[in-house]
């Protein structure tokens, strides 16, 4: 079921409502073939030390149970170039402590000391379960985990679209051209072979006035483009790198700014950004995209 209008745009203080893309509202539809590779939806919070330990996030595994049955723990190894002067930057790791809860059905939930990923891949079916699923993730930490506030929610949607092998140049009319790009057209020779071709756009949207949350930027980054085989996107929870050539279309919306834990309060946010990612989406499909997604409109 749809958002209520209200909860699609963000409200300002001259009592009418702003949208982050001026793009129409979509209409309820499904597809039979989607793209989408990941769904994510992210809060970070400050420092929780005891959520680094099995005594501490114990609580919160009580409290996820029926939901994630599974928990196995993970370290995350992160790698930051460090600038040497009069000679080569130097490569400085750290590993954090990380736990990962599963089901049997293949959802994840990616929990650390500052941070909790839920996350979506084939299974999805519907935002409302998947926005039901972090509801209980958010209560889970607020009233057994401690975290009293949130400095950043993102939702993220990562579609690749394999390139059927045997027909390589059929992904050039799946999106509009505003996407797809000079490299989609025939200023790419017979004799020349696209290997990749990537580009990245952010966005900044202001809000006015309030609307449950802090009247900070709404931040966007939309990666898209065409992929080779064995690319790695940056930031998916259940890493898999992909199988043969794709196009790419990334969509990622946070807010970054510290507010209460209020779970009511940050699962409208959430809606919010995720609408604002729908409409983007749907727009991207150009008609042939439509017909080989499998695109039915829903009343």
């Amino acid at each position: 079921m749809a958002a209520p209008e209200a909860m699609l745009l963000l409200w300002n203080a001259s009592g009418t409502f702003r949208k982050v893309f001026d793009l129409p509202v979509p209409g309820r539809y499904r597809l039979a073939r989607p793209p989408l590779a990941e769904a994510l939806a992210q809060i970070r919070f400050p420092l929780r030390a005891h959520l680094n330990t099995l005594d501490g996030v114990a609580p919160v595994q009580d409290h996820l149970n029926a939901l994630f049955p599974y928990m196995t723990e993970q370290h995350v190894q992160q790698v930051t170039l460090l600038g040497q002067q009069g000679g080569p930057p130097q490569a400085e790791s750290q590993t954090s402590r990380a736990w990962r809860f599963t089901d049997d059905a293949g959802w994840t939930l990616l929990l650390a000391a500052d941070s909790v990923s839920l996350s979506a891949g084939a299974q999805y079916g519907a935002f409302d379960e998947f926005v039901s699923r972090f509801e209980r993730v958010l209560g889970a930490l607020a009233e057994a985990g401690g975290v009293a506030r949130c400095d950043r929610l993102g939702v993220r949607y990562i579609n690749i679209a394999p390139v059927p092998v045997g027909i390589p140049d059929d992904w050039r009319g799946w999106f509009r051209p505003e996407l797809t790009g000079w490299s989609a057209t025939n200023v790419v020779g017979d004799q020349s072979t696209l290997l990749t071709s990537i580009a990245q756009t952010q966005l900044s949207a202001r809000p006015v006035g309030e609307l449950s949350g802090p009247p900070v930027d709404i931040q966007a980054i939309i990666r898209h483009g065409y992929i080779p085989p064995g690319i790695i996107i940056p930031g998916m929870v259940q890493i898999q790198p992909a199988q043969q050539a794709a196009f790419l279309l990334d969509i990622d919306l946070f807010v970054e700014a510290p507010q209460s834990f209020d779970t009511r309060s940050l699962i409208e946010q959430l809606e919010i950004l995720h609408r604002q990612i729908d409409m983007f989406f749907r727009w991207s499909l150009a008609a042939a995209g439509e017909n080989y997604f499998g695109l039915e409109e829903l009343a």
